[in-house]
């Protein structure tokens, strides 16, 4: 290649740079622009910070729930049939005529589950052996046949997914199992076969861990739960492919220095609770929480109407720029500009004291609020964390309170091997009954 072609080439990517800076100095200069709107706060709705009515109610429609116009249904495709059944009738119902050879014949493919089957008992005939050379004793051993009890792998799986996804108690999982399969298991043996399945996932739950140290980003939130009645707390560090659970008794940073230890080095997206700070400053605040807090503090107080409308509009603007991925460049900019629109809110005058505690929260976090401006990837709520703890708010109402520590162990390691499974597609009653035959 020539000097000349290659000149050519150059000016040619340069142009194209430059075409870019154009648009991304654009696109800064309108945000600016929208910023600063922030400074009035008594501009009217219908003008402020670039809305129109007709966007506004595009957004409304959009949220509405239900089929969309213009939606085309998804129709589930059919199953290839097992088996055929002819259905025919040799006379007429009505006059008792022969009706001799069908003019049609109509295709009808009906899924069904078989009937309760029943349990298959298995005897196992284990040869052990003394070895020659050292002369210790072998046992031979078989998959299908677990170590300990008389249950199998198939049926310590069944229940703990019973109890665990299905939220069944224990005397409805025993209903469960003798209505299905004619097979007797008493409360606490259920809970033995609930150790069993926690026992064998115990090396997951062990490798989940070393993920979960090692993640980039981690979502973090707790939430209480009852160990022999006392108030503890059931603690969720979470991925888009992770979720590790621990229950402790306490909320404080001693817990988050247990799990993370002090080599962890990720960003925390998390609520304000005051330990997550102490553990690190590389932390995203909530913005959910945020909106939801300043939405309550409007209802109460016309003097913070205008603050929750300028956090929403903030909000609303930094996730419109972001959608794209901008470069770092750009990123920064807007990471200036959004704290320097917040500053002006909270820096204002509140009369109201209940105002005045809120806007003393948001500035006790400022550092904290657009960590998901510059830091590709970081979500801006924690709303991962909090999907995470669902199941466990649902099982704490139907189970009351976990008995021992025991119990304790068992939720923890059950709850954090199905929701990791479950974030990566993979089906629970497959991995179970392979790491129990295992």
């Amino acid at each position: 290649m020539d000097e000349g072609e290659i000149n050519r080439q150059l000016h040619e990517q340069n142009e194209l740079l430059r075409r870019e800076n154009e648009l991304l100095r654009a696109k800064v200069i309108e945000l600016e622009a929208r910023l600063a709107q922030y400074e009035n706060a008594h501009t009217p709705p219908s003008l402020r910070r670039g809305r129109n009515r007709k966007k506004d109610q595009d957004k409304r429609d959009k949220g509405k729930p239900g089929q969309k116009i213009g939606h085309k249904g998804v129709t589930r495709p059919y199953a290839i049939p097992d088996r055929q059944v002819e259905v025919t009738i040799d006379r007429c119902p009505d006059c008792g005529s022969d009706l001799g050879a069908p003019f049609r014949i109509d295709s009808k493919i009906i899924e069904e589950i078989p009937e309760p089957q029943p349990i298959i008992v298995t005897e196992y005939k284990i040869a052990h052996y003394r070895c020659p050379c050292c002369q210790k004793e072998v046992a031979a051993k078989d998959p299908g046949c677990p170590h300990e009890g008389k249950f199998g792998n198939n049926v310590i799986a069944q229940a703990t997914l019973l109890k665990y996804e299905g939220r069944m108690p224990h005397r409805k999982i025993h209903d469960a199992m003798m209505r299905l399969f004619g097979l007797k298991i008493s409360p606490a043996t259920i809970l033995d076969l609930t150790r069993r399945a926690a026992d064998a996932v115990r090396s997951e739950y062990d490798a989940i861990l070393n993920k979960i140290r090692g993640a980039p980003i981690l979502y973090v939130d707790e939430t209480s739960i009852l160990v022999q009645g006392e108030r503890h707390w059931i603690w969720t560090f979470s991925t888009p492919s992770e979720s590790f659970f621990v229950i402790r008794k306490s909320r404080g940073m001693k817990v988050l220095m247990e799990v993370l230890t002090r080599r962890f080095r990720g960003i925390i997206v998390c609520d304000g609770w005051k330990p997550y700070a102490r553990f690190t400053n590389r932390i995203q605040r909530c913005w959910a929480h945020l909106l939801r807090e300043s939405k309550d503090i409007a209802e109460k107080f016309e003097e913070a109407i205008p603050l929750h409308n300028a956090l929403k509009e903030l909000y609303e603007i930094l996730t419109e720029a972001l959608e794209n991925n901008p470069p770092p460049k750009v990123r920064k900019r807007l990471w200036q500009l959004a704290r320097e629109a917040l500053r002006h809110w909270i820096v204002k005058e509140y009369s109201i004291e209940k105002v005045r505690k809120f806007v003393g929260k948001i500035n006790n976090g400022f550092d904290y609020w657009f960590t998901f401006i510059i830091n590709p990837g970081v979500e801006p709520t924690n709303n991962r964390a909090e999907r995470a703890l669902r199941p466990h708010v649902v099982l704490r109402k139907i189970l009351g309170t976990l008995r021992n520590d025991k119990g304790t162990s068992i939720h923890e390691r059950i709850m954090t091997t199905l929701a990791t499974w479950g974030q990566r597609g993979l089906n629970s009653l497959q991995m179970l009954t392979e790491k129990l035959a295992s």
